[in-house]
């Protein structure tokens, strides 16, 4: 259900759909960072789900501590990529719209508290106390030892637990709860394990996604400066190419021309040529010919101007170091030190768990004392 709708749902249907609608609005106007309600200004992700500014702000300044890349985080929601400008988070959209909903549902809550408020609701019953399910309506007061369950009185002297050992069911309490201090504490431990291995896991994912990164954008930038290079020598070539056929053609036809006047069979017929026209139709084509010969392109190809040694690469050094990527070992002291500080708190925390019981044990005896003394004095 979206937002709209949930909102929509608020001003129609009975109590039950009021109070239904209200908690599915309020699952989805909770921050997924700091797990409360929007705080305003709302800011709307390229992947549309929203944040409260100030949480965003958090996260991205966290991952620009952590990593060298500045200007982008990850949602929390769908772990898709964010890439900020230089304004940074304050450059994202406001959610207006999310911001209005807020302002009608904290509006909603407050007149439902009042209405409750002006006609309070009956305090809950107390918790049945348990029964036994051998003797109707005897209550369970005893424990099995043998059986490891609990019971009543009647099963122990008429029913299956005759012969077997049973303890008050107050002293089993006791005892169990101060066993259940150490495998609460070990649950802790377990559970801060658990969230510190999935915190190193995704610290390490961050960093290996920030050298692919690195990696892809440097081979990018490499291939593209190649590209460059050989297109702009490939244009070269072919204008020297286009350059030199020119040329070429027209020398020909010059010494076509060159050749066939200076073949003419009759003698009398050349020297009866005018000074002039034998300038102009002999001498000229000669300066022709010489003037083409020192027409050619000047400029030519340079030694090894094909060879690519220059971009030539060598990545042994980068390769061994992604090879010797590992762990950072941490000294011997830090990890002592590490030790010492983890255990001081654990032992702290089951040394205040375990005198937590024993005060409750020492109370109820307490009690128990007082009861006989006031026996006592009213016999």
């Amino acid at each position: 259900m979206s937002l709209p709708a949930d909102l929509s749902s608020l001003r129609g249907g009975g109590a039950a759909d009021h109070e239904a609608a209200l908690v599915t609005l309020e699952k989805q106007l909770i921050c997924p960072i700091c797990l409360e309600l929007f705080n305003k200004p709302v800011v709307i992700l390229p992947c549309q789900h929203n944040l409260c500014r100030k949480c965003a702000n958090e996260l991205y300044q966290a991952r620009t501590t952590m990593s060298v890349n500045s200007g982008r985080f990850r949602c929390p929601s769908c772990r898709q990529e964010v890439v900020l400008d230089r304004h940074g988070v304050y450059g994202l959209q406001r959610n207006l719209l999310v911001e209005n909903i807020i302002d009608a549902y904290k509006q909603e809550v407050g007149n439902n508290s009042s209405s409750n408020a002006a006609s309070p609701l009956p305090p809950p019953p107390p918790p049945a106390q348990p029964k036994c399910s051998a003797h109707e309506g005897e209550k369970v007061n005893i424990f099995c030892v043998t059986c490891q369950v609990p019971t009543c009185s009647l099963c122990k002297v008429f029913g299956a637990h005759r012969s077997c050992q049973v303890a008050p069911l107050t002293d089993v309490y006791q005892q169990q709860k101060v066993c259940a201090g150490p495998r609460c504490l070990c649950c802790v431990r377990e559970d801060f394990y658990i969230e510190n291995s999935k915190a190193q896991r995704q610290s390490v994912c961050d960093k290996f996604d920030r050298m692919i990164s690195i990696l892809g954008e440097r081979h990018k930038a490499m291939k593209q400066q190649i590209s460059s290079e050989q297109e702009e020598k490939s244009g070269r070539a072919q204008a020297w190419l286009r350059c030199y056929g020119d040329s070429v053609e027209a020398n020909d036809k010059l010494m076509e021309r060159a050749v066939s006047s200076m073949e003419e069979p009759d003698m009398a017929a050349f020297v009866q040529v005018s000074m002039s026209q034998w300038v102009h139709e002999t001498i000229c084509p000669t300066l022709k010919v010489l003037a083409a010969t020192s027409s050619c392109p000047t400029e030519t190809p340079k030694p090894a101007y094909e060879s690519m040694r220059p971009y030539k690469c060598d990545f042994s050094r980068q390769e061994s170091a992604l090879k010797s990527i590992d762990f950072v070992k941490a000294s011997i002291d830090e990890l002592e030190r590490t030790k010492i500080i983890f255990y001081l708190k654990h032992c702290v925390c089951w040394c205040a768990v375990t005198l937590f019981f024993y005060l409750l044990a020492f109370l109820v005896i307490l009690q128990r004392v007082w009861a006989y003394i006031g026996c006592f004095i009213c016999t």
